[in-house]
């Protein structure tokens, strides 16, 4: 295993990351968010941009609107952020998971533990606001690591046997060659 090779996985798995991340937090992101599309559509509605000033004021007001509805709906964006965190936690245990049965199975043989550690890191991600730690990508990342180490060990200790199996038959061949060469000047001598 390489790191190119591993690369893809740990970005999807930071992706998964982000993204529950997001919603772990959408008590906070949504009516941002809500903010920001108020102000984009009434801008557009209105022919204005954010730089002119009423842009500015349409900005303000939407932003207040999303501060005061975030507010008044704090326990269903919560609750919504909580389950869509949970759902996409889950989605991303099953998505890196048949990844890795279908690619890389040697990552679960190589790390007796992976297994474990990889179950851990869905249970953390489900865990509700201890969530927000990108628990995917920090699993992931280590037992790649510790992968390739041990991967690169054996490789170079396979390559340095092979290198012994072909010096010893590079000098059963030159010892093959001289007796040869013997039985030859001794068969001229007769």
């Amino acid at each position: 295993m390489t790191w190119s090779k591993a690369m893809p996985l740990l970005v999807t798995a930071g992706i998964f990351d982000v993204i529950r991340i997001f919603f772990e937090w959408f008590v906070f992101f949504g009516p941002a968010l809500g903010a920001v599309a108020c102000t984009s559509w009434v801008n557009g509605a209105l022919g204005t941009t954010i730089a002119a000033t009423g842009g500015k004021v349409v900005a303000g007001v939407c932003t207040a609107a999303g501060v005061a509805g975030g507010i008044a709906f704090s326990e269903t964006t919560e609750a919504f952020g909580a389950i869509m965190a949970d759902i996409v936690g889950f989605a991303g245990f099953l998505t890196l998971g048949l990844w890795i049965f279908m690619t890389n199975k040697r990552l679960f043989v190589v790390n007796p533990s992976g297994s474990l550690q990889f179950l851990a890191s869905f249970g953390v991600c489900e865990i509700p606001f201890v969530g927000t730690v990108p628990a995917f990508s920090i699993m992931l990342y280590f037992l790649y690591r510790k992968q390739i180490k041990i991967e690169k060990a054996a490789f170079k200790k396979w390559e340095q046997e092979q290198e012994q199996i072909k010096l010893r038959e590079r000098n059963q061949r030159v010892a093959e060659l001289v007796q040869e060469q013997q039985m030859q000047l001794a068969e001229a001598e007769i």
